[in-house]
C-alpha cells in the first residue's frame, strides 16, 4: 500500500498534513471570480488553488485571508484555447496573453501573507527536456525563497503528450531541489491504471531511495480518481470538478447539478441556488473524503468508503497485478 501521510512545513513550521483535497477556482470556467471567492471565503478554510493567469488578469483580485496555504498555479490551464469533452458548457474560449514574462511579474508582485506554493511556468506549446524545466523552475523560484516550490513536471517534446515516467525516475535527482513535484492527470496516461502505476512506479523509487516529498496531481478532485491516486502514492489532488457538478453523498459519484438538485433542494429552487447549494455540500463532501482517505492510511480498511469499497478493491488489486504482485 502506497497511501501515507506527510507533513508540509513551511519556514520549519508544520502548516498541514496528506493527503491535501484542494478546491480549485479559475477562469475556465463561466463563473465571476470575485463573487465565486467572496462567496466560499465563509465556507473555505483549508487550503486552496488558484491561477497565477487569473491573478495577473482580474482586476482588483479578491483579498484571500481565509486559508492557512495557497498554491498558487502556472497559468497554462487559462491560457490553453481547446477545449475537450469534459469541459463542454463551462469552457470559457477567451485567451489572454500569457509567458514568463507575465508569470514572473505576477510571482513578483504576489504579497499574500499566507504562506504560499509557487508552481514552476507551464504554457500548452511549451515543451522542452526535463533538465531545462529544472533550470527554469529554479531561476523562477529565485525570486520567491520564502515560498514553497513545487515543479510542474510536463513531457519533454512538442510530439509527446504521455509523461515518460522511465525517464523522469532515471533522473530523478534533479528534482531534490523542490518541495512538491506535480503532474496533470490527463499527461500520465490515456487510462486510470495507466496513471497509477505511473504514480506507483515514481512513488517506489522515492521511497527507494529516502527521497520524501508531496506527489500533487492537477486535475483530479472527484469521488473516484482522487482514492485511486491516493492509493497508488500521491498525496495532492485539486480540481474544477466541485464546481462543476453535485457529489452525491450516497452513491460516491458525481453527477449533473441539474440532475440531483432538483430531488435534493426542490423543482421550484432557482438554477443560481442549486449551483450554491450544491457547492457548498461538495466542499463538506471533500472534507469528509479526506478524512476517510486519511483513515484508510492508518486502518488499510476499504469499507470507510461506503459503496465503493469493492470496487476500490478491486482497482487496487488490478495495480498491484500490474506492479508484479507488490
Amino acid at each position: 500500500m502506497l497511501a501515507r501521510k506527510l507533513k508540509i512545513k513551511y519556514k520549519d513550521i508544520d502548516v498541514i498534513t496528506t493527503p491535501l483535497l484542494l478546491p480549485s477556482f479559475s477562469s475556465r470556467l463561466n463563473i465571476d471570480i470575485h463573487s465565486t471567492i467572496d462567496l466560499l471565503s465563509d465556507v473555505v478554510s483549508g487550503p486552496f488553488l488558484i491561477s497565477s493567469y487569473d491573478v495577473h488578469h482580474c482586476d482588483n483580485f479578491p483579498n484571500l485571508d481565509f486559508s492557512n496555504l495557497i498554491f498558487l498555479d502556472s497559468g497554462g490551464y487559462e491560457c490553453a484555447v481547446e477545449s475537450d469533452v469534459s469541459e463542454i458548457g463551462m469552457y470559457k474560449p477567451e485567451s489572454h496573453e500569457w509567458n514568463e514574462a507575465t508569470h514572473l511579474k505576477t510571482i513578483q508582485e504576489w504579497d499574500a501573507e499566507i504562506p504560499t506554493v509557487i508552481i514552476s511556468y507551464d504554457h500548452p506549446k511549451k515543451r522542452c527536456t526535463l533538465e531545462n524545466q529544472v533550470e527554469e523552475a529554479n531561476k523562477l523560484f529565485a525570486e520567491k525563497e520564502e515560498s514553497l516550490k513545487e515543479i510542474l513536471i510536463k513531457p519533454e517534446s512538442s510530439s509527446d503528450y504521455i509523461i515518460n515516467i522511465d525517464d523522469i525516475i532515471t533522473k530523478i535527482e534533479l528534482l531534490r531541489g523542490f518541495d512538491i513535484i506535480g503532474f496533470t492527470e490527463k499527461e500520465l496516461g490515456t487510462s486510470v491504471l495507466e496513471r497509477m502505476t505511473k504514480i506507483a512506479l515514481l512513488r517506489k523509487k522515492m521511497d527507494e531511495i529516502d527521497f520524501e516529498i508531496p506527489i500533487h496531481i492537477f486535475g483530479s478532485l472527484d469521488p473516484i480518481t482522487t482514492p485511486l491516486y491516493y492509493f497508488a502514492g500521491a498525496d495532492i489532488f485539486d480540481g474544477l470538478s466541485w464546481l462543476r457538478f453535485a457529489y452525491d453523498k450516497n452513491s460516491g459519484y458525481a453527477t449533473y447539478i441539474n440532475c440531483i438538485g432538483p430531488k435534493e433542494n426542490g423543482i421550484q429552487a432557482t438554477m443560481s441556488l442549486l449551483w450554491t447549494s450544491s457547492i457548498y455540500a461538495n466542499y463538506t463532501y471533500l472534507g469528509r473524503l479526506e478524512i476517510n482517505l486519511k483513515k484508510f492510511k492508518d486502518s488499510g480498511d476499504f469499507s470507510v468508503f461506503g459503496q465503493n469499497e469493492t470496487f476500490f478493491k478491486e482497482a487496487c488489486d488490478d495495480l498491484s497485478e500490474r506492479l508484479g504482485g507488490i
